[in-house]
């Protein structure tokens, strides 16, 4: 039996793959909140795996577990691991924990809160005074902002014989999936708006055709971000520069949209999922 533990916003993507697992394996698999957990297994033997999406509470469980909470936390916490990634020397944006850090040679830069998701806790920050309404309005960190760039979000599983490692290096992990940032909205795009989620006209798609030399670069620091967070499993955002040709990593999203009946994402990682139970059946770890 596998569970897929979900929660919040994780809600539709976690149903999709329950659902996409249970029809590609034929098995029993079940899914929900922690409180669902806890009341379906207190008289009933555990399942054999657990599939995390982005929960960060705990559960009474012991087995082997996707994304175990604190690989969530590491991941929601989204100044805790830009810093991690400063640290570890991972391209990303230049980074302010304080907002008197910040001179005007340095404008503009983009305010950000600790946790936030899609188009939340975004401020465009033009002046010093920008920067200080942001501070007052919520923000605890800041990232140079990065004109020009191509976006992309790189899907990483780490590899069945890394799993349970307690470090993990870029090779550990695998790309099983690349998607780019396309505009979709009517007319063309504001170049004044550097914000670029749904709400603004953009959707992720297949990347569009791009040179192989480019989406090397881009999985690469993918792999670099998600590694350096120990994750098994996570969607990278990266942005890339097509002047310098560099990229640049905003963040690790530990339960991406899973729930677009027109793309093949959910199923990809249900096959994942599954190739890694299938790799465990083999070394006795999973039955």
């Amino acid at each position: 039996m596998l569970f897929v533990l979900y929660h919040n916003s994780g809600v539709h993507s976690g149903r999709s793959l329950k659902t996409s697992l249970r029809e590609l394996s034929g098995g029993d698999v079940l899914g929900g909140y922690p409180g669902r957990f806890k009341r379906l297994f207190s008289k009933r033997p555990a399942p054999k795996l657990v599939i995390n999406l982005g929960c960060t509470e705990s559960i009474d469980y012991d087995g082997q577990i996707l994304n175990a909470r604190d690989m969530v936390r590491a991941a929601s916490n989204k100044k805790r691991a830009r810093a991690a990634f400063r640290d570890a020397g991972v391209p990303a944006p230049s980074l302010f924990l304080r907002a008197q850090d910040i001179s005007k040679a340095d404008l503009p830069v983009i305010a950000r809160t600790s946790y936030h998701k899609k188009g939340e806790g975004f401020w465009f920050c033009k002046t010093l005074a920008n920067v200080r309404g942001a501070v007052d309005a919520g923000a605890t960190h800041f990232l140079g902002f990065v004109p020009k760039t191509r976006e992309y979000r790189v899907h990483l599983f780490s590899k069945t014989r890394a799993l349970g490692q307690s470090e993990r290096k870029p090779e550990d992990y695998v790309s099983i999936k690349l998607a780019e940032k396309v505009w979709q909205g009517k007319g063309q795009p504001d170049p004044n708006t550097p914000q670029k989620n749904h709400e603004f006209g953009w959707t992720f798609l297949a990347q569009q055709n791009r040179r192989e030399d480019e989406l090397g670069i881009v999985r690469h620091v993918a792999r670099q971000a998600i590694s350096t967070l120990n994750m098994d499993f996570g969607a990278v955002d990266v942005m890339y520069e097509t002047r310098t040709k560099r990229p640049y990593v905003l963040e690790v999203n530990s339960s991406p949209s899973l729930a677009n009946e027109v793309a093949d994402t959910c199923e990809t990682y249900a096959k994942r999922v599954l190739r890694i139970v299938q790799g465990d059946k083999k070394n006795g770890k999973v039955q």
